[in-house]
């Protein structure tokens, strides 16, 4: 039976050819998505992992780091770093903002800190913003042409672009970095000043904990101790993070790749029931040597997984193109289209676009009269 497969395919290149193209764009399509939703969910985990400390400390009946308001008492620093097992309380302050330039606008979330939090990875400039200074998401560079040196003028305060960091950006938002002596100078100087009251001085606290303690056991002592406070481990509040994202983007991507799953299956049944029309002769020439119609839905099945599988590894290099070209263009997106699991998942899918697909022709395979062959 592979035998006679592989001489079919091998008789019709073009077919064959068109067909491997065809899923191999499907499989694509759906490696995108599937590469957006965990792209989507990684750069919320990191958007906290990426902070360091062993705890963090946000305002009492806050769960979240992104997409959140979080105002910490400015003594809290005192009476975290009062507590046993704590060895330093970095602050950090997370305020949304709106940049501006030639019409176009986009949402900020600007990261203050001091001693940590600030950016990971940086590609261009410097990680600590000097006077006036902002550091900023490669998305922002991109997106209006931004080098280090040049202006940033948010609420009509003046920045200088001090640096370029990658990996900085969570819930399609890019994150900039600026340090809390030219936060004050923002609050007092942009057109932001008459609303100063409800702007944060504090969110966050990011906690060293002593060597030897359990910072499990030092966050039960701040809560103790700290009453306008909940305390995480990173891991615990980039995970509630990640809930956030499926909770709000989930369904509707979700609904999206079941959309591309049902397309799948229709492209493949469509191209099985074009192929089976186009055999009916052979068809007929092999019922009439005796082959049932169940062997032939087998050769059919076959040789659709067979092309399905050809198609697999061109579909994950059409998705990686793509997904490059999408993160070159607009880096606040990060597409994982070649993650394993992500492959995994898709590899089966394809299969089932095999068999489902392959059920669509049965009926006309069935139908195949032997006195075919004999007909002019």
């Amino acid at each position: 039976m592979l035998t006679l497969i592989y001489r079919q395919l091998r008789a019709e290149p073009i077919r064959t050819a068109t067909t491997i193209i065809v899923f191999a764009a499907v499989i694509a399509e759906i490696l995108m998505l599937e590469g957006f939703l965990a792209g989507l969910y990684s750069q919320l985990r990191d958007a906290v992992l990426n902070r360091g400390g062993d705890l963090i400390v946000t305002q009492a009946g806050i769960t979240n780091f992104v997409a959140t308001r979080s105002i910490l008492p400015q003594m809290a620093r005192l009476d975290v770093e009062g507590v046993d097992g704590v060895r330093l309380a970095h602050p950090l302050t997370g305020l949304s903002v709106i940049y501006e330039r030639d019409g176009r606008r986009t949402p900020i979330v600007v990261l203050v800190y001091d001693t940590a939090g600030g950016p990971t990875d940086i590609v261009a400039g410097d990680a600590t913003p000097a006077d006036r200074g902002i550091v900023i998401d490669r998305s922002l560079a991109v997106k209006y042409v931004l080098a280090v040196g040049d202006r940033m003028t948010i609420s009509d305060f003046d920045f200088t672009v001090s640096g370029i960091s990658t990996n900085s950006a969570a819930f399609l938002t890019p994150f900039a970095f600026i340090s809390y002596d030219d936060l004050i100078d923002f609050y007092w100087e942009s057109d932001v000043a008459a609303d100063i009251a409800t702007f944060p001085l504090l969110s966050f606290l990011l906690v060293e904990t002593q060597p030897g303690s359990d910072p499990k056991d030092v966050a039960v002592r701040i809560e103790d101790r700290v009453d306008s406070a909940d305390v995480f481990l990173p891991k615990d509040l980039a995970a509630r993070d990640e809930d956030l994202g499926r909770e709000m983007l989930g369904p509707i991507l979700g609904l999206l790749l079941a959309v591309s799953y049902g397309i799948g299956v229709l492209v493949v049944g469509m191209f099985t029931f074009t192929t089976v029309r186009g055999r009916l002769r052979t068809f007929g020439v092999l019922k009439a040597l005796g082959f049932p119609t169940r062997s032939l839905a087998y050769l059919m099945l076959f040789e659709t997984t067979f092309l399905t599988f050809l198609a697999l590894p061109l579909g994950v290099f059409f998705a990686t193109i793509i997904a490059a070209a999408i993160q070159a263009l607009a880096p606040v997106y990060l597409i994982l289209a070649s993650e394993p699991a992500a492959i995994v998942r898709t590899a089966v899918a394809t299969v089932t676009f095999a068999v489902l697909g392959t059920l669509m022709p049965l009926r006309t395979i069935a139908r195949v009269d032997p006195a075919v062959v004999f007909r002019s």
